[in-house]
């Protein structure tokens, strides 16, 4: 099995994290984590896949597109912010533009198998992460995951309790991997 995981934090050894590495503990298979630090940039919208296949910005996301080709999995994580995923998740996530022009542009099927995939959360307040999970919702639905095949894991109380002690979130992470070991057989 194979996973790709989108890290929108920018701190390493925050709450979005601890939620990662709990997830992680529980995968088998192959994993790729990609982020900011990969230097992706964002969408400029200059609108080149809405007549080709790819995109038009040579960067680091050339290889997410391979990875998303070739894995079974995605794993969106983000921190909440102002009840809105971060914007280095937003960032990587507008680049599968590409995807949505393929399809509502250019009337063409996705390129990439059905995948499963996974939303893992750290917010500091119950109730914002409603909108970050129906836009990571979104964000998945683009790289062929449909929203019955995607699990959503919240630790949302890290003003007061940080991810890393929140057991409940940490264990469903875990579960959520196990759960998607035991679902995609192995290569």
């Amino acid at each position: 099995m194979k996973t790709l995981i989108i890290n929108g934090s920018p701190r390493k050894h925050g709450d979005t994290q601890a939620l990662i590495d709990a997830f992680v503990s529980g995968l088998d298979g192959e994993y790729r984590i990609v982020s900011r630090e990969d230097g992706i940039s964002p969408c400029i919208d200059c609108r080149y896949c809405w007549t080709h296949d790819g995109c038009a910005v040579q960067d680091a996301m050339q290889k997410v597109y391979a990875c998303l080709a070739d894995c079974d999995a995605v794993v969106l994580a983000s921190p909440v912010w102002f009840s809105s995923l971060s914007g280095p998740a937003l960032d990587i996530g507008s680049r599968l533009q590409t995807y949505f022009a393929r399809r509502f542009f250019r009337h063409l099927p996705s390129p990439l198998t059905k995948k499963r995939g996974v939303i893992l959360l750290a917010g500091a307040q119950p109730g914002t992460e409603l909108g970050p999970i129906a836009n990571a919702k979104t964000i998945l639905g683009l790289a062929n995951i449909a929203k019955d095949d995607i699990t959503v894991v919240c630790s949302m109380h890290t003003d007061t309790i940080p991810a890393v002690m929140d057991t409940a979130a940490l264990d469903a992470a875990w579960a959520a991997a196990c759960a998607l070991s035991a679902d995609i057989p192995p290569a």
